[in-house]
């Protein structure tokens, strides 16, 4: 059990092939012969390799990892998948060969489990003309190392004790690590922090339980932040300090300690992921410290329990909005629990505010995208709220190029919008945004009263407006 047959891309027939990606034994390659290949059209458009491997249940078996060594060059990276719970993996240069250890969840345990590599996400050149392509030299299961992998719902030394668990990066003159009496009722937390110049980052590890084994798992954490100065909160697999990852959150300190909590999207169920936290990236002459404590991973029944959608009806309030950006200090993200703001007067909203015309912040979901119905297509639906008066664009944006976007009309009050998914990504999640405003900003001069703008009812669909193939 727990056994990938031809782990050397050396026999076509042990693997399932789809949309163009293929396998090719007798390519040279630094393990062996045999690679699984991607061709920009099969990178672009969600191609595959895949196989059905027995996989023992978590209880009875080790701790494992999967072990990959691959190329994704002139793309976004490669992706890891088991089950529905998918690891992105960063993209490598110059030619060089890259070896990646992913720790697998739960998802990836307890009976017949789908193991797929495919393109993290398309690239901007897939609207063009394709570029980039991937090679997989070897991918196998094997144990992990003591320590290496949290157990399912567990966070690795999230009481930020004095050793292990945590990993740390500075630039200049910052600082990152344990530090005694800074964090919760004093004890030792994690410290970020910089007098004048710098970066730094902390991350950790965690392993979100599938929900058979946790409904509505949110995380929690404590937290303080010089007052006045952002912070960055993000997911997924830290990739250095100089990168973006999957954003949780953009936060201003108060100077005061604080308790979030953030429902934890469906894609990251039975997943192991990092939780990264950073001081800022543009603000490099202003001192500011960070202090994380008493990280852990919760059950929440406001966090719902859609399996394809976070929270799509927005009711999970007051937990914070998980996927925000703020790019200036006049705007925020809040799920707003007043019925009466919401477009059937009976649930929660997603509201998103400005203050000045230099307001930039995106705020994204990941969906799964639905198959097609005959001659209709998937397609993710939602209705907005923007007032008269909006003095910024706001629009929804497809992936991390960015791309379709297609501006939210203004005054009518709610009005329904609906955009189209790309078909061959069906049964993969795929991200999906809401921009607000300008790039670069324009305009400095405040906004008051502010702008409000709501959206709500967020579901996965099928539209004859939208192509099935």
């Amino acid at each position: 059990m727990g056994v990938l047959e031809d782990p050397g891309f050396q026999n076509r027939e042990a693997w399932t092939l789809s949309r163009g990606a293929t396998v090719l034994p007798l390519e040279r390659a630094p393990s062996d012969d045999g690679v699984a290949f991607f061709p920009p059209s099969a990178a672009c458009n969600a191609g595959a390799v895949s196989q059905t491997v027995q996989m023992p249940s978590y209880e009875v078996g080790e701790p494992l990892v999967a072990e990959v060594t691959y190329r994704a060059q002139g793309l976004y990276g490669l992706s890891l998948g088991f089950n529905r719970a998918w690891t992105q993996l960063e993209p490598t240069f110059d030619d060089a060969w890259q070896t990646a250890r992913v720790c697998l969840g739960e998802a990836a345990y307890g009976g017949p489990v789908l193991v797929q590599l495919g393109p993290r996400e398309q690239h901007p050149s897939c609207f063009d003309q394709p570029e980039g392509d991937i090679e997989v030299d070897h991918l196998a299961i094997v144990a992990a190392d003591s320590g290496e992998c949290p157990v399912p719902g567990e966070v690795l030394n999230g009481a930020a004790e004095t050793n292990g668990g945590w990993k740390f990066e500075t630039t200049g003159a910052a600082e990152a690590g344990f530090a005694q009496g800074v964090g919760l009722e004093a004890t030792s937390g994690v410290r970020l922090a910089r007098e004048a110049n710098g970066r730094a980052a902390a991350w950790t590890r965690l392993s979100v339980p599938s929900v058979e084994s946790l409904q509505s798992p949110a995380l929690r954490f404590w937290w303080r932040g010089t007052g006045g100065r952002p912070f960055t909160f993000e997911l997924g697999r830290f990739e250095g300090i100089g990168n973006a990852h999957l954003p949780l959150d953009t936060v201003t300190g108060t100077g005061s300690a604080l308790n979030y909590v953030y429902c934890l999207p469906p894609g990251t169920h039975g997943n192991v992921l990092d939780l990264i936290f950073r001081t800022p990236v543009g603000d490099s002459t202003n001192p500011s410290q960070l202090v994380i404590d008493d990280v852990e991973i919760v059950s929440d029944a406001r966090c719902g329990a859609s399996t394809d959608v976070l929270d799509p009806g927005f009711d999970a309030g007051p937990t914070r909005v998980t996927g925000v950006k703020n790019f200036t200090p006049y705007t925020a993200a809040a799920l707003r629990t007043e019925p009466s703001l919401s477009r059937t007067g009976d649930g929660g909203v997603l509201e998103l505010l400005y203050s000045n015309e230099e307001a930039l912040m995106s705020v994204e979901t990941w969906v799964l995208v639905p198959d097609s119905s005959g001659d209709e297509g998937p397609a993710v639906g939602f209705w907005s709220n923007v007032p008269v008066g909006a003095e910024k664009p706001i629009r929804s944006v497809l992936g991390r190029a960015a791309v379709n976007p297609a501006e939210l009309m203004v005054g009518g009050g709610w009005r329904r919008n609906e955009v189209c998914l790309p078909p061959e990504w069906s049964g993969r999640w795929f991200r999906v945004q809401w921009r607000l405003g300008e790039i670069p900003p324009t305009g400095t001069a405040p906004i008051d009263p502010p702008i409000r703008i709501y959206i709500d009812e967020l579901e996965l669909t099928t539209s004859p407006a939208c192509r099935s193939e």
